[in-house]
């Protein structure tokens, strides 16, 4: 009985000791296990942190200032009324700072009073400076009117481009060359008149206009503007790509085209360049120039005619220089270069019909017209492309059984939508 009870003791305590053993092992093991798995926590953290670091230290430094440039003031009517001009810088600075603050910009600010850059040089530690520059390329209305039995009613379609240039400072003071830029453009239809349901009786004034045109691009940049897009120009922004495309020309060569737009030509074509440029450039990802050289063509006495030029410098600088006093403290002049385009766009409204549409019903009181338009686009001189657009408005009959003066009014609000509806569909045709 003692043997078996020793043998017992024997057996249990070399059953606990293997347990002890393995116990012991599996501690060990996990033991291992945590200090493996802390050690590539702590590797993991530290090659995270070390990207971090690199990636902020490969962050270029930006200079930003709350100024917003005017490219040509007869196009930016609106943006120079009352306290417009102040709105839309702060909408961008505003914009900048969330998304500096949230962590998501591609580049460093460094704030800055103006872009005239004297002593700049020296701030950036001798390194050739970078700037964001915002260029407002348009911002004004197309007016309609039309008579409505014994009452006039008001349209006034609100307009809006602008561009966050990234410039490349040049060897000497106040000299920058766009290497790229970012477009918000859009219209308000409705606003002032183009609710049936709220008529206006009444022009709008201009105070109206540049509010609705104001509330309008505030919208577009804190909600459209994307910003990320500046980093492929910040990574090439000592080498930038040939690559480039620019609306340099916007012609109407339809016979009607004075009967329609009268003396809103200019404004409707630096319109269709502008939409059409930002359209294309959202579409295809390309480097698309904003259309200033087109624009630039009626500026003062200088002659944009030529094609071989490779500087807006004229046009843009005489903007500038209302703008930020005119020179720096040393006496020299700025300017702003926009480099010839690799690739050059010319758009031409080619032609516009219309004619009464038949109707199954005779009517006294009404009658139907249809109205076609034509705008064709060309890259580099290659085979045009075309496109077409017809739009159907039904006219109340006057006492007087004639929709000649009604149709007049209403003729450069029907063939504005319809090239602003085509202007989109040639941008984004592919090849």
């Amino acid at each position: 009985m003692n043997k078996c009870r020793e043998s017992a003791r024997s057996g249990i305590s070399r059953s606990l000791f293997v347990l002890w053993e393995v116990e012991s092992v599996s501690q060990i093991n996990r033991g291992l296990k945590r200090v493996i798995v802390g050690a590539f926590t702590i590797m993991s953290l530290a090659a995270i942190f070390t990207m971090s670091v690199l990636e902020a230290a490969e962050k270029p430094e930006v200079l930003c200032a709350d100024e917003v440039l005017v490219v040509n003031k007869g196009t930016n009517r609106l943006f120079l009324l009352g306290n417009t001009r102040k709105r839309i810088q702060e909408a961008i600075t505003a914009k900048i700072a969330s998304e500096e603050m949230a962590g998501s910009l591609p580049f460093k600010v460094k704030q800055a009073g103006s872009y005239e850059y004297e002593g700049v040089m020296t701030d950036v530690d001798a390194q050739v400076p970078v700037a964001l520059i915002p260029l407002s390329i348009i911002s004004d209305t197309l007016d309609s009117s039309y008579q409505l039995k014994d009452k006039t009613l008001y349209k006034s379609v609100v307009v809006g481009s602008l561009y966050l240039a990234i410039c490349r400072g040049g060897s000497t003071a106040n000299n920058w060359t766009m290497v790229g830029a970012i477009p918000v453009s859009g219209f308000d239809p409705v606003s002032l008149g183009g609710d049936i349901n709220k008529p206006w009786l009444v022009q709008p004034s201009d105070t109206q206009k540049a509010d609705v045109y104001a509330t309008m691009m505030e919208k577009l940049i804190r909600e459209k503007l994307d910003l990320s897009q500046l980093k492929t120009y910040l990574k090439n922004i000592n080498q930038p790509t040939n690559d480039t495309y620019e609306v340099v020309d916007v012609s109407m060569s339809a016979k009607r085209a004075p009967e329609i737009f009268g003396s809103q030509r200019e404004t409707i074509k630096a319109l269709m360049g502008s939409l059409y440029s930002a359209r294309f450039q959202e579409t295809s990802k390309k480097i698309v120039y904003p259309p200033i050289t087109m624009m630039g063509q009626k500026v003062g006495n200088a002659d944009r005619t030529n094609e071989g030029n490779k500087s807006v410098a004229d046009d843009v600088s005489d903007s500038i220089y209302s703008l930020t006093g005119g020179y720096s403290t040393s006496g020299a002049t700025m300017t702003l270069t926009v480099p010839e385009p690799a690739h050059k766009i010319r758009l031409n409204f080619s032609g516009a019909v219309w004619k009464e549409l038949p109707s199954k019903k005779e009517s006294l009181a009404v009658k139907n017209m249809g109205y076609k338009a034509w705008l064709r686009s060309q890259v580099d001189g290659q085979a045009e492309k075309v496109a077409d657009d017809v739009k159907a408005v039904q006219y109340i009959l006057p006492e007087s059984g004639s929709i000649a003066a009604a149709e007049k009014e209403q003729l450069p609000d029907i063939y504005t939508e319809l090239l602003i509806r085509l202007a989109d569909r040639l941008a984004t045709q592919k090849k």
